[in-house]
Order: structure tokens, then sequence, then C-alpha cells
């Protein structure tokens, strides 16, 4: 398509919109005759009569009609194009596209919302795609190379992936208020007692919160992939399962929740930001890991 069609196209699109050839001259800043040539010309680019005008007044044809949603669609394709180039321009270099795992913004140990804007400190306009993911879907958006970091526990790390831990998360059983095992002082004289079978949830893309082996009368009757979900299906009271501390807090500081055998069944998930060996990160990558980093206890960079 040449300019010249595009221009036709748009005198026609005016004239559309302002009802008619006249009613478009001010828009167009054209004189009549000028804009009936374009239209003239246009018919004849297309092969067939796009409106009635003259006396009767405008009124376009059914062929115009259609005409006209199609050059609706194509104007509103070449914005979209203008401003995707624009962005391109805009942000090239200076995007940052990370994944994360689902329920992280109740850990007191970290916090991406601090680290984010940090960067935004010291590195203007950063496009930033933020996106949340379970650590299978991680694991494998990295080697796909559509993030450049990825924050989630580091049990998904491959040889191809360089780790530095940057916290570790605690994870209890749990149980709702109105469940049987609700009550601390019986709860391991329930969980061994003979014949009963409890309905466990399992997340189902985190080894470290699926059934625990040393307790035999667990029966997983439900699986998840996210923590809201998990949680919900807790506090139904049908079933235990495990839970962040920081993320059931909430409940549990309401009474909804009980721990269940907290000593035996509590214990800790390490959690890293991640990247690709062979990738190049950004500036914003460089500076966002720099920010994580001062909230490591005791974590190292992984190989």
């Amino acid at each position: 398509m040449s300019d010249f069609d595009l221009r036709l196209l748009t005198v026609f699109k005016t004239v559309v919109e302002c009802g008619g050839l006249s009613a478009s001259q001010s828009a167009l800043d054209m004189s009549l005759s000028n804009i009936s040539t374009h239209m003239a010309n246009l018919e004849k680019r297309v092969g067939f009569k796009i409106c009635n005008r003259g006396r009767s007044g405008f009124k376009l044809t059914p062929g115009g009609t259609e005409l006209y949603a199609s050059v609706e669609v194509l104007f509103q394709s070449i914005d979209q194009f203008q401003n995707k180039a624009w962005c391109t321009k805009t942000h090239i270099g200076k995007e940052l596209c990370l994944g994360i795992i689902d329920g992280l913004i109740s850990e007191s140990q970290f916090s991406i919302q601090k680290a984010i804007q940090s960067l935004s400190l010291k590195e203007r306009n950063v496009l930033i795609r933020m996106d949340i993911m379970p650590p299978n879907k991680l694991k494998s958006s990295l080697a796909e190379g559509d993030i450049d970091l990825a924050i989630g526990p580091t049990s998904i790390v491959s040889k191809a992936v360089v780790c530095q831990e940057i916290f570790r998360e605690k994870i209890t059983l749990y149980c709702a208020k109105h469940h049987e095992l609700s009550e601390s002082e019986t709860q391991q004289e329930r969980l061994v007692r003979a014949g009963a079978t409890f309905d466990f949830v399992s997340r189902g893309y985190l080894r470290e919160s699926q059934q625990p082996s040393y307790i035999d009368n667990l029966r997983t009757a439900a699986i998840v992939h996210s923590m809201e979900a998990a949680a919900m299906l807790i506090l139904s009271g049908k079933y235990i399962g495990y839970l962040p501390d920081h993320f059931a807090r909430r409940w549990e500081d309401t009474k909804e929740l009980t721990r269940v055998l907290p000593s035996m069944t509590s214990h800790t998930v390490p959690f890293g930001v991640m990247y690709r060996r062979d990738h190049k990160l950004s500036r914003g990558a460089k500076v966002l890991i720099e920010q994580l980093r001062p909230m490591v206890s005791g974590g190292g960079a992984s190989d």
C-alpha cells in the first residue's frame, strides 16, 4: 500500500466521520473539488462506488460501509504499530522481565517493592514486565528466555542457571479453627490415632509443601497451583496443608487458622533470584539483583 493510497483512505475516513464532503472541508483543509477528486480516485483504486454524493446528500453504499469498517481496522493497527515502535525506541535496552512465585508480598524478609523503588531512582524509564508464576513455569520461562530474572524456590535451579539466595521462607502445616486438629493439646494424639485419615491439600508445584512422609494417615485429596487456592481449601475446614507462616498470619491472628504440630512440621524453603548463565543481564537487572542482595542472611551465590 502506497502513501497515495493511505492519503485517499484518510480523506475517505474523514469524510465519513464528518458526514459528507462539504462538512469535511475544515477538518481536511481542502477545497470541495479537491475532496471530490480524492473520493473519485479512491473509487477507481477499489473498483466500486463507495458513496452517493450530491443534492440528495451523502450516503455510503454497502461496499463503502464495508470499506469504512476495514479502514477503521487498518488505522487502529497503524496506531498500535506506532505506539509499539515508540515504546521500543523509548525502552530499548531498558526492559526488565520478572517472574515471581505467588504470595511473597507479605514476606517481611523480602521486598520486591523496595527493590523496584531503588531501581526506579537509579535507572529511569525502565519498562518492567512482571508475572506471577508457579515454580515449574519460572523454570521453563527462564530456560526459554521469556524472563530475565526469576524469584522463587531454589529447587528449580539447574546447571544453566545462576542463583543468589535471598531469604528462607518458613512453612508450617495448618488447619482451620473448626477442624478436629485445631486443639493443639490433642493434635499429636489425633494424628497418630489408628484408623484416622486426614484430607491433605498439596501445592503440586512445590515439593516442600507436598504430603510429609513421616505422617502416615494423610490422604492427598486436593492439589492446587497457587497459595491462595491452598488457603481457601484449608480455611474450608475439610483439609490441612502447608502455608508460609507470613502468608497464614492474617488468619492465624483472627484464630481462623491453627498450626499443626509446628515443632514437627515447620521447616524452611530457600528462595533466590535466578538468571540464565548465558544471558547478558541488562543494567536494570543488575541493579535489581544488587538491591535484593542485602536481604541475604547466610545465603550465597549458587552455581
